[in-house]
């Protein structure tokens, strides 16, 4: 139990632990992501990647303009674009996928990484009471794909009674029978006993499966929901009431993102530009109020391309209403006060904010009933070892398959829903794991759990097997909103969720909380000594357990999203004051436009949104004359032209060989990635940089010759521990000596959504927001600090056991000498700017500041 009194020691303990665990994540991930690159080439499908359109070879003017290539903008460009009268550009700001995402453990791990916006809401007092500064992480995809490349990949369409609630609102052609074919022409269902469900379909580009792995504990938590007096039945089919194996969007048991399903088979059609780092600045809006375009700005370079027919916002519930606001579209007095001129005043773009919110910290012990050392559920200390890396590179099977978060779900009715109408108002996400399992190194940092909320729950219990279920409030009558922070695109939006705002939802999650508890109590989970976990949060330890005001102060303080927000740019009837309309040319398409959310999980309602729009654009557009916008469309607007050997779909694929080591470092830019270069010029100026150096060319060419040949013979099981054994001894550049860790000084990148925007808001994206003003620290020659064995670091730092033992690393061979150099340069907007390099073995190196 939490105690009162003096200040634990507990969290700082907590901290320490978490972060000496952190040390070699890096080395980790390349280790996982080398084993990828030789032996399961399928998913790096390099073949079928989206290229990135050269930039110089952009046309002026596209038939359409997609911002956003995410769950929704993907569908569109691969639908729309089977036109092939039609030229498509396609803008994202962030970048391709990584191939990491594809493995579903990886989940977590994503968010907060470079792919996720990093979106925080703002502080409140009646809410997220656990997180850093009383703030929701609000994780949202910067990739192709969008939230669909880093999401838990569940596959809920909702229920019937949500479309048909649209359509009563005024929004004619959305009632379940007009949305239901869409849903069917995009899936491609993989789970034997669907596919000739009529509910159902086969052979289209999204595929759903059950996942591929499947901890036990998750069979006793489906006979608990039977005990209980639910069936287990298939929740997207004729009723929803019930419990389920999760359906999710993986293939092969790998993640299937819209970017997968709908952008790689599009990828090489000539009519389809996609262009990432490319971030809409505004939208352009003539004195008619017609969109005619788009500014964007891709590596420091601004740039206008014009739509001849539509500009497509499919940028999601946060920043479509945002690009909208500083394109002058939005409530007219929030506008002016922020300097940007009223073109259309519609006060309901950002309002309607909703979300399902989720109760976190429902964690059950339990005796795991395996007397010969398996896990019953899953433990991070077992599933990162390379026995699993093993299963999963060679044999394409074993827990890193896993979603452990919610192998299984359930829909259940309180005591304030009639069961007899299947519209239930709670949802409860079953995981084969707690936050204890992973000591804190992925759910905590995920959820922005703060060290004292998680010392008090779960230092006590670290890797006692556990399990939760969360549950979550499917109907909210809270209404959240979103504001700009300032008129720079670059400064994220003020987001306000206003969660438990109105005092039905916090009674309902109150009694969803009860469900959960109920549900342990049944006797396939007694029988493994199922109990609460007898740890609490120091606010809420003065309320008797289980109480209506325990239950109540618990869900203020564990907090959690699970990444649904909607309904910012909603759709209505003309006459709805809250409804986005009075701009010509312009759509938007994703989650934005629900006028309310639906019964679960909303991915699988944008991909149905975006499949019925492009059949509407298509009408809408059928035969019609050309000439109505002035603007010349086609291969002829380009600003160079270029030979057919230009096209990014000639581009010979031996020139884009993956830089595996500086491809993971960029995605965990936070983890620990290399000792800082340490060479002089002239005796006394030390340089010191985070940005790791390349992979050495005698690493490089010795993965080469491990590359797999299309048939890998069986003896080739064993050759990936051969490989980590004997052969990645450069890897000791990659594991700090602990205490070097903690004494550095080095430039760090501050974490989004944290950073000030108020003071920063002036620079450009390309510049680093560092948390020291001082980007050099000079070390004396003897502060240097050695390396120890590579053997003896992972022995101390790993958070699971040394599955191998790592040969000393060879003798380091003097270095050859650093040098830097600075110039002033001129910027596209005719400024100075300061620019210095590093020379480092014959590579020269940008350093950003």
């Amino acid at each position: 139990m939490a105690s009162h009194g003096a200040p634990s020691l507990k969290p700082i303990y907590s901290n320490t632990r978490i972060m000496f665990s952190l040390l070699p994540g890096m080395g980790a991930l390349i280790i996982f992501r080398l084993a990828i690159h030789l032996y399961r080439p399928d998913i790096e499908d390099a073949e079928h990647r989206v290229r990135d359109y050269p930039f110089e070879h952009l046309y002026d003017c596209y038939d359409f303009i997609i911002v956003g290539a995410g769950s929704a903008g993907a569908v569109l460009a691969d639908r729309l674009t089977e036109n092939p009268e039609w030229n498509v550009l396609l803008l994202e700001a962030g970048q391709d996928e990584n191939v990491l995402s594809d493995i579903p453990v990886m989940f977590p791990v994503l968010q907060t990484s470079s792919i996720d916006w990093q979106f925080v809401t703002e502080p409140s007092d009646k809410y997220c009471l656990g997180m850093i500064d009383n703030r929701c992480k609000w994780p949202r995809g910067k990739v192709l794909g969008g939230s669909s490349a880093l999401n838990a990949m569940l596959y809920i369409r909702g229920n019937k009674r949500d479309y048909d609630n649209w359509a009563a609102m005024g929004n004619p052609g959305w009632s379940y029978k007009d949305v239901l074919p869409y849903f069917l022409k995009s899936e491609d269902m993989k789970i034997p006993e669907y596919q000739s469900d009529p509910y159902h379909s086969t052979g289209g580009r999204l595929t759903i499966e059950n996942f591929k792995y499947e901890q036990p504990i998750t069979t006793n938590i489906l006979e608990a929901g039977q005990e209980l007096g639910y069936n287990i039945l298939d929740v997207n089919g004729e009723y929803q009431t019930g419990f389920t194996r999760s359906h999710a969007t993986v293939r092969d048991g790998l993640r299937c993102s819209t970017a997968k399903a709908f952008l790689r088979p599009a990828a090489k059609r000539p009519n389809l530009h996609v262009s990432v780092h490319s971030l809409v600045e505004k939208i352009l809006i003539d004195e008619h109020k017609r969109a005619y375009g788009v500014k964007f700005v891709k590596h420091g370079i601004q740039k206008i391309v014009k739509a001849k027919r539509e500009v497509i916002l499919s940028s999601g519930a946060l920043q479509s209403p945002q690009l909208l606001m500083l394109s002058g579209i939005g409530d007219a007095e929030h506008l002016k006060e922020l300097g940007i001129f009223p073109i259309s005043n519609l006060p309901g773009v950002g309002q309607n904010l909703q979300d399902h919110v989720a109760m976190g910290g429902n964690s059950f012990l339990f005796d795991n009933p395996f007397t010969n050392g398996s896990d019953y559920c899953f433990n991070l200390m077992s599933v990162f070892t390379i026995t699993s890396l093993i299963d999963f590179s060679i044999h394409k099977k074993g827990p890193l398959y896993s979603m452990m978060e919610a192998e299984a779900m359930a829909f259940v009715n309180t005591k304030y829903q009639d069961p007899r109408e299947d519209y239930p108002d709670i949802q409860l996400h079953i995981a084969s794991t707690a936050d204890n399992m992973d000591g804190g190194i992925f759910g905590k940092r995920a959820n922005g759990l703060t060290d004292e909320i998680y010392a008090e729950l779960y230092e006590d219990v670290l890797f006692q097997s556990a399990f939760s279920i969360v549950p979550l409030l499917l109907q909210p009558k809270s209404r959240g909103y979103l504001k700009l922070r300032d008129s720079n695109p670059y400064s994220p939006p003020r987001i306000y969720a206003n969660y438990y705002s109105h005092p039905d939802d916090i009674k309902i999650m109150i009694e969803g909380a009860r469900i959960v508890a109920a549900l342990a109590e049944q006797p396939a989970l007694r029988k493994l000594n199922t109990r609460p976990n007898p740890n609490r949060i120091t606010g809420c330890a003065k309320h008797r357990l289980m109480s209506d005001e325990h239950l109540e102060c618990l869900a203020r303080h564990h907090t959690l999203t699970i990444y649904h927000p909607v309904g910012t740019c909603a759709m209505g009837p003309p006459d709805d004051p809250a409804a986005v309309y009075g701009v010509k040319n312009l759509r938007v398409v994703d989650g934005s436009i629900m006028p309310k959310i639906t019964n679960g999980n909303t991915n699988a309602p944008i991909i149905m949104i975006a499949e019925k729009a492009s059949d509407m654009i298509k009408e809408d557009w059928y035969d019609t004359k050309d000439e109505l916008t002035g603007c010349i469309s086609g291969p002829y607007s380009r600003q160079h032209e270029s030979k057919p050997d230009d096209e990014p779909s000639k581009v010979n694929l031996d020139n884009h060989r993956p830089d595996l080591f500086n491809e993971t470092s960029s995605l965990f830019p936070n983890l620990p990635v290399d000792t800082p270069l340490h060479h002089t010029k002239d005796s006394k100026t030390t340089i010191t940089t985070s940005r790791p150096p390349m992979i050495s060319r005698e690493y490089e060419a010795r993965y080469k010759e491990y590359v797999p040949m299309p048939d890998v013979p069986e003896k080739r099981q064993n050759d990936l521990s051969d490989i980590l054994r004997n052969d990645l001894t450069p890897l000791y550049q990659i594991v700090y000596p602990a205490k070097y860790f903690m004494d550095r000084n080095t430039p760090t990148l501050q974490s989004y959504p944290y950073w000030s925007a108020d003071s920063q808001s002036h620079r450009r994206p390309n510049q680093r927001f560092l948390s020291n003003t001082n980007p050099f620290k000079k070390y004396k020659p003897t502060d240097y600090p050695t390396r120890p064995s590579l053997s003896r670091q992972f022995k101390n730092a790993l958070p699971f056991k040394n599955p191998f033992a790592f040969k000393y690393p060879p003798k380091r061979p003097k270095e050859e000498p650093v040098v830097y150099e600075m110039n002033e340069v001129d910027s596209p907007g005719g400024q100075k700017n300061c620019k210095i390099w590093l020379y480092y073995d014959g590579v020269k190196y940008e350093v950003t500041l």
